[in-house]
């Protein structure tokens, strides 16, 4: 098989995903799944397909299985009312008021992102924070677009995945590469915090024209903190308030800390959860049949992300694709190339996952630009820009991505649409700043 024929069936495969699922001709679960599937199928790899499919599944598994205990926990818990003192707190120190929460959400994701997981991120500021977006009539965009540049950037650490890889690519050390790019993160950081001001601004003057928010950003705080249906109110438990928030706290760190597999921590988190606030059988069963419905759209993407990153990358499609995106490098721009890889970093991102950017493809964009006179750092730097740091929240590649739209209940293509338009203009700031800060070398 050619790597021409491989690289068109790989380029195919995604554009006809992106155009299934912002056209909305069907779930993403089908088209996610089947694609590539029947791309393999065409490029006469059938004997393979089973193969191909376990070892994406394999790769995926252990974030798939976490998120259904996972939404069984944070569901349990929420149903005993442990996020509720919190929610009002927050909701009376900013009034209501938007930007203010926006600016939360932002701040919020950014420190709990110091450990460079999105899958915790996701957990730990999804299930606390929503709740407020609802209650204020918020969008859930606006909270996905806060969420998804914060800890984007904040993946450009030296810990984090990208960085990581990047370094070890280039064989030297992680912190010699990421110091010279603190500036440019630093600046993308306050880049995209004004961006989210500027949604928070958008909502509240949307929710002012609706008669939800009075014009000095005042909501009588009684109609959001008070209302509960009676059902809500006998599944509170509020004299068990500080042992659910104990075991939250005990689920977390012992998660973060690695001392077990997320996927254990929220197991047996939920286990005692449900043993601690609801004892009769019929309940628990009840329990974790509304919050198996809440998981299992979900989950099934989750694992057709996996069937896609697995055709794609064992059957060379995606090193296929890497190659032919640096053969259409015009010579006389090579110098250019750094600044040019940092503004399509994104779209990049909705193309490859990071093993195979930065493992396929970054090497061979580094060969190249040193061959031509360009240093090889800049070409690392640049990806950091963007790939799977800023634009891992737009991108079906990875698994986190479907945790992250669907905690916030985003539909997929109508997301995709609204926010590139931001995420590019981010690395396009961050591009300019580096090379006007003097990060990229011409």
């Amino acid at each position: 098989m050619s790597e021409t024929v491989l690289s068109i069936a790989g380029f195919l495969t995604i554009a006809v995903i992106l155009l299934v699922l912002n056209r909305k001709l069907t779930s993403p679960y089908v088209a996610i799944a089947l694609a590539p599937i029947l791309t393999c199928l065409l490029i006469g790899k059938g004997a393979f397909v089973g193969e191909y499919i376990l070892s994406g599944i394999n790769s995926i598994a252990q974030t798939g299985v976490m998120f259904i205990f996972s939404v069984a926990f944070f569901g349990i818990v929420s149903e005993t009312g442990a996020f509720d003192p919190f929610v009002n707190r927050i909701i009376k120190f900013t009034k209501g008021d938007p930007v203010l929460l926006m600016i939360g959400v932002f701040l919020f994701a950014a420190i709990v992102h110091l450990d460079g997981s999105g899958v915790v991120t996701c957990l730990l500021v999804v299930p606390p924070m929503l709740p407020i977006f609802k209650r204020l009539h918020m969008r859930n965009t606006s909270f996905a677009m806060a969420l998804g540049l914060s800890a984007g950037i904040m993946n450009a650490i030296p810990w984090g995945g990208p960085t990581m890889r990047a370094a070890t690519v280039l064989e030297m050390d992680v912190m010699e590469l990421w110091i010279p790019f603190i500036p440019t993160q630093i600046f993308g950081l306050l880049f995209a915090l004004g961006i989210c001001i500027l949604i928070g601004r958008q909502e509240k003057k949307r929710l002012i024209a609706e008669g939800i928010l009075s014009a000095d950003a005042r909501l009588d705080m009684n109609e959001f903190t008070a209302k509960l249906t009676e059902e809500q109110e006998k599944m509170r438990r509020p004299k068990l308030l500080l042992v659910n928030w104990i075991l939250i706290l005990l689920v977390l760190g012992i998660m973060i800390s690695g001392i077990v597999k997320p996927v254990i921590a929220f197991m047996v988190g939920a286990a005692l959860a449900l043993l601690i606030n609801y004892r009769d059988p019929a309940l628990q069963r009840k329990l974790l049949e509304d919050k198996g419905k809440d998981a299992i759209g979900l989950t099934c993407i989750i694992f057709s992300a996996g069937v896609l990153m697995g055709i794609m990358g064992e059957s060379g499609m995606s090193t296929a694709m890497a190659n032919t995106l640096v053969k259409l490098i015009p010579v006389s721009i090579s110098k250019f190339m750094a600044p040019i890889i940092g503004v399509l970093t994104v779209p990049l991102s909705i193309l490859f996952d990071a093993d195979s950017y930065y493992y396929g493809i970054m090497p061979i964009l580094i060969e190249t630009a040193e061959t031509l006179g360009t240093s090889g750092i800049d070409i690392a730097r640049a990806s950091m820009i963007g790939q799977m740091t800023v634009g891992w929240p737009t991108s079906p590649m990875v698994g986190t991505f479907f945790l992250f739209t669907g905690l916030l209940d985003l539909d997929i293509g109508a997301w995709q649409k609204y926010c590139l338009k931001y995420f590019v203009l981010v690395t396009v700031a961050m591009t300019a700043f580096a090379c006007v800060t003097g990060l990229f070398t011409f």
